[in-house]
């Protein structure tokens, strides 16, 4: 078989993503020696206190020694434990889906699902669209769905379709309903609880958001699909597919009852994460208890599938041998998900995040109810770009939004739904988010084409979102 990993991140992709990212780290540092450093006080729970903004005269810039090390640094700050996590989760994705190729575990699930759906791949296509819009609105999945995204792939190109259609139908699919957030315990939440409102407080309205937003990306999918089914040149990514494509055919079929082991050993595999991911997000939603799921899904990942490979092996040492190439193939994209922290960081240290806060909050005064309400959208956005989490997005924005919008006469749930927006839909288009780094690097995509292929459905969601927007303003929500 083919000794490459099957997550292969190409020297192309990265070092493109990687220029984007220094870049904008250096727009960043640029960004300290204009914008004058200042904070807000916070209380005892982290929170801001609004009216506390003071200038910091004695900060002038960051200096730019550590704007170089600012990838090193970001693992020192309050950023850092989520990076490791993040990383360690990509090198035993990597490992597990490499273990899961050469042991014939993703031939087997694939032949099974498309023995199935053979006849019926759009209404699979749109299935899968709403497995993860589901699970990313009602319990935040996102960084998550990059586990099922090797899988989806191979199942894209087996179905005849590319590598766009497989990132659509997880990253895509879960970013698109994390921002139509239901009771998203991540961004409506954490929102609502700062706001002192009931999580479901509007929810009527936000699933009627979701309806519509599953039905423009299940849409945008499909004809896309249908394009590719007409015409495979019309892919973006038709050339490389067609080297992966021809992987999928590589090997002597497995014997029955290998075949039958390998499926068993990886769907129990995957059904005990899925079970899990279900669990903690219950927990987390109710508010029982509080548990990062990633390290839990990692940990998953690890034994399950070192134990179903070697259950197909037979060799525990054959099993860990294709962990450890799969890991090593994504190590690359660690340096990616540094390098897009160290935005955040180099804004941060340099003492201009709380000054390009207070300089949005205060745009808001003295004008129209919507445009009010759009300004909070934009502010948001903009945050965003720098802040990919959407927790500690609503932990410093919430409680300067709340009193702004009770003088500006609109409800807390309008201005929960501007934040929302705000938070969710970028997470596909900045090239500041981890998830999308991972994914794109997972499949080796360039940032220049993955924005081509979206940007016209990142227009209409814009275009959506603003109607919302202005419909909730208007009629009261």
């Amino acid at each position: 078989m083919n000794p490459k990993a099957l997550i292969q991140i190409s020297k192309k992709s990265f070092l493109n993503v990687a220029f984007v990212l220094v870049t904008l780290v250096v727009l960043a540092g640029v960004l300290t020696f204009f914008i004058p450093a200042g904070s807000y006080a916070y209380d005892a729970d982290g929170l801001v206190i609004p009216g506390t903004f003071a200038y910091d005269l004695s900060v002038s810039g960051l200096p730019i020694w550590k704007w170089v090390l600012a990838p090193i640094l970001v693992v020192g700050s309050s950023d850092g434990l989520s990076i490791v996590m993040i990383s360690l989760f990509l090198l035993i994705l990597g490992g597990t889906f490499t273990l899961m190729e050469k042991t014939g575990g993703i031939r087997a699930i694939l032949k099974r699902l498309i023995a199935k759906f053979k006849d019926r791949k759009y209404a699979l296509l749109r299935w899968i669209v709403l497995f993860f819009m589901v699970f990313g609105a009602f319990f935040g999945i996102f960084e998550e769905s990059v586990a099922l995204l090797p899988i989806m792939i191979l199942l894209s190109l087996s179905l005849g379709w590319d590598t766009m259609i497989g990132l659509g139908m997880t990253v895509l699919a879960a970013g698109f309903g994390f921002a139509s957030g239901i009771t998203n315990p991540f961004t409506v939440g954490i929102a609502s609880e700062l706001a002192g409102v009931p999580l479901l407080a509007g929810g009527g309205f936000r699933l009627g958001i979701f309806v519509v937003m599953y039905l423009l990306l299940s849409t945008f999918l499909v004809r896309y699909a249908k394009r590719i089914d007409q015409d495979p040149r019309k892919s973006l990514t038709y050339e490389a597919d067609l080297t992966q494509s021809g992987r999928l055919q590589e090997g002597e079929a497995l014997p029955e009852t290998t075949e039958k082991t390998a499926f068993s050993a990886f769907v129990w595999m995957f059904g005990v994460t899925l079970f899990l991911i279900l669990v903690l997000s219950i927990l987390e939603l109710t508010g029982v208890l509080s548990i990062p799921t990633i390290p839990f899904i990692a940990l998953t990942f690890l034994v399950g599938g070192l134990i179903a490979g070697t259950k197909v092996t037979g060799r525990f040492s054959e099993a860990l041998r294709h962990f450890g190439r799969g890991a090593l193939s994504v190590a690359p994209a660690v340096v990616l998900i540094l390098l897009a922290a160290s935005v955040k960081y180099v804004i941060v240290a340099g003492g201009i995040m709380d000054t390009i806060l207070f300089y949005l909050s205060e745009s808001l005064s003295g004008v129209t109810p919507e445009a009010g309400i759009l300004l909070i959208f934009v502010l948001v956005l903009v945050l965003e770009f720098f802040i990919g989490s959407a927790s500690a997005k609503a932990y410093l924005v919430i409680p300067i939004l709340i009193p702004l919008v009770s003088l500006l006469g609109y409800t807390k749930e309008i201005a929960i739904l501007a934040f929302l927006f705000g938070d969710g839909f970028a997470n596909v288009i900045f090239p500041t988010n981890g998830v999308l780094l991972i994914g794109l690097s997972i499949v080796g995509i360039g940032y220049g084409k993955w924005f081509r292929w979206t940007i016209l459905l990142q227009m209409a969601t814009m275009a959506l979102s603003v109607l919302f927007l202005l419909v909730g303003l208007w009629i009261g929500y």
